[in-house]
């Protein structure tokens, strides 16, 4: 009964509770320079490019990857139906050739692309809506496809070369088509 009516002890309230400050009378001090660079914020980091892992291209120029279709900037598509006149006078189907070749090429690596529109203007379009520029392995995808014509270059595009020497090399869709087709 003696333990019930005893009450706790309050020891030194100003160290256990320290007592309410008004903060309408504190000021904000600016951060003092830091010692050394270790101590200095980090730099902001620079745009990187994405990488596409495992691309499926669904046609020449145009493939496919976690969700996104992305389409090669500078070219023109050649369409999975597309056909062409063959050396022997009949037609074979060049949309299909291409695309399974750029297939082929691309072997399911990861693609690093970025969009040279929105870097430049600043807008934030979804990736979907424009078309890219690509590298597998350093090398440019529009490149490629237009060099071993199964692309075609924009008109006054980047890969014009590319593309007359391809057509005078007969490559690709230039080629008139495999032999007994």
């Amino acid at each position: 009964m003696a333990q019930e009516a005893r009450q706790p002890r309050v020891i030194a309230p100003e160290l256990v509770a320290p007592p309410p400050i008004d903060a309408t009378g504190l000021r904000r001090a600016d951060p003092r320079t830091p010692l050394s660079e270790l101590g200095a914020p980090a730099p902001e980091p620079e745009p990187q490019d994405t990488l596409y892992y495992r691309p499926l291209a669904i046609a020449s120029g145009v493939f496919e990857s976690e969700g996104h279709t992305i389409t090669i900037a500078g070219i023109r598509v050649i369409a999975p139906d597309q056909v062409c006149d063959a050396i022997d006078g009949g037609a074979w189907p060049c949309g299909k050739r291409a695309r399974t070749a750029f297939r082929y090429w691309l072997r399911g690596r990861a693609l690093e692309c970025h969009a040279e529109e929105a870097a430049e203007t600043g807008a934030e379009e979804e990736k979907d809506d424009q078309p890219m520029r690509c590298s597998l392995a350093g090398y440019d995808v529009g490149t490629w496809l237009v060099e071993n014509g199964w692309a075609l270059s924009q008109t006054e595009g980047p890969y014009t070369a590319e593309e007359n020497a391809a057509r005078d090399a007969g490559k690709g869709i230039f080629s008139g088509g495999p032999s007994g087709s």
